[in-house]
């Protein structure tokens, strides 16, 4: 209870039968504004390393400024208007 999971609607996925209880869900659809996949992949990968850079103490580093300046300049890019 309480979870949510997202997934690429391109994911092969499978939802088993309830054998006790009642499942209650909800789904919806969201859209990337970045519209190609390599673009997307290279943004989180660049956020991944941004997040556990400033999670070790080193918000602050002018390296790491510097790379979340880089961030948002290529979402800035990318994203569809």
């Amino acid at each position: 209870a309480g979870d949510m999971v997202l997934y690429p609607s391109t994911s092969l996925h499978r939802v088993t039968p309830v054998t006790r209880g009642a499942r209650i869900a909800s789904f919806f659809w969201i859209q990337s504004l970045i519209q190609d996949e390599g673009a997307r992949t290279l943004l989180y990968d660049l956020d991944q390393s941004i997040q556990s850079l400033t999670a070790s103490g080193r918000r602050d580093d002018p390296d790491v400024l510097r790379l979340t300046g880089v961030y948002h300049n290529l979402l800035r890019r990318w994203a569809s208007p």
